[in-house]
């Protein structure tokens, strides 16, 4: 490119409008020490800064950018700007396309900025329904992590009721087949002072090697206490029958053990003991009778 071509291109230099190009070529130029081509850019970006001071108010940036050229072209060329001078046009038109682009270059990078910004708010308003989304999700995995562990306490506390009906069903049973027994021996049991509503009987039958304690009114069973069956008898007195529980107004159906073999029983007795139950009465007797002849 030669010298005056490059001289050409000194008023889109001061714009910062030189395709990359042609701003290789100046570059090039001004290296090789063209001190006319350099003092002539530097007075065209002056008055090129100079013209954008005072076409600040315009309204429009492409419109001020229109104006700073035709003043760098008349200051170029020593007069105002024709419309219809020779080559004005085309040469307009050969450099607005260059201007061109960067506004649609702008205009782009404002596009994506605006869709980067709002995906972004997009993206804040989603982690924050996520996060009410997860909470609530937490706060009813809680709610029904409770409502399981309610539920397993009841089907617990159900299996133990049904095993102490299967218990109580079985202990009536036994009574039952013990009270038909042609050997069958009874005991009745009368109140003493401490359970003076009470009464109670021992079914004893020795071909079904069972015996059978039944009994109401007898006060419910104290924390840490448990009622304990005595066998009193002739040779050794208390012998340890059996333990059992009573409840307010629940009748006590418990299998007992039998009385010694070979021994004469005068009594039977019912005492209240520690938890547990002892080898000899210490408690207060709430019950006592003898065995029924035949």
């Amino acid at each position: 490119m030669d010298h005056q071509a490059i001289k050409d291109l000194l008023p889109l230099a001061a714009l910062d409008r030189l395709e990359p190009d042609e701003a290789r070529a100046l570059e090039e130029h001004l290296r090789a020490g063209s001190d006319e081509c350099e003092a002539e850019l530097r007075e065209l970006r002056e008055a090129a800064a100079a013209l954008a001071l005072s076409l600040e108010q315009e309204s429009s940036e492409e419109k001020s950018e229109e104006r700073i050229w035709e003043r760098l072209e008349a200051r170029l060329h020593g007069a105002v700007p024709q419309s219809g001078r020779p080559g004005a046009k085309e040469a307009d038109r050969a450099r607005r396309p260059a201007r061109g682009r960067v506004g649609a270059w702008r205009a782009a990078t404002a596009v994506m900025a605006a869709g980067i910004v709002g995906i972004a708010i997009y993206a804040g308003q989603m982690s924050d329904r996520m996060r009410r989304a997860n909470e609530e999700n937490q706060e009813q995995l809680r709610a029904m992590n409770s409502r399981v562990a309610g539920l397993s306490a009841e089907v617990r506390r159900a299996h133990v009721e049904v095993g102490a009906l299967q218990r109580v069903l079985a202990d009536r049973l036994r009574l039952e087949k013990v009270l038909s027994a042609p050997d069958l021996r009874l005991t009745r049991l009368a109140p003493l002072a401490p359970a003076p509503g009470a009464n109670a009987s021992v079914a004893v039958s020795a071909t079904n090697k069972a015996a059978v304690f039944q009994a109401v009114g007898l006060p419910a069973t104290p924390a840490g206490k448990t009622y304990e069956l005595w066998w009193i008898t002739k040779e050794h007195g208390p012998v340890a029958a059996g333990l059992f529980q009573a409840e307010d107004g629940h009748p006590v159906v418990a299998p007992v053990a039998l009385p010694p073999p070979g021994e004469h029983v005068l009594l039977s007795a019912v005492t209240l003991e520690p938890a547990g139950g002892v080898s000899k009465p210490t408690g207060a007797m709430y019950l006592k009778g003898a065995p029924v002849r035949p």
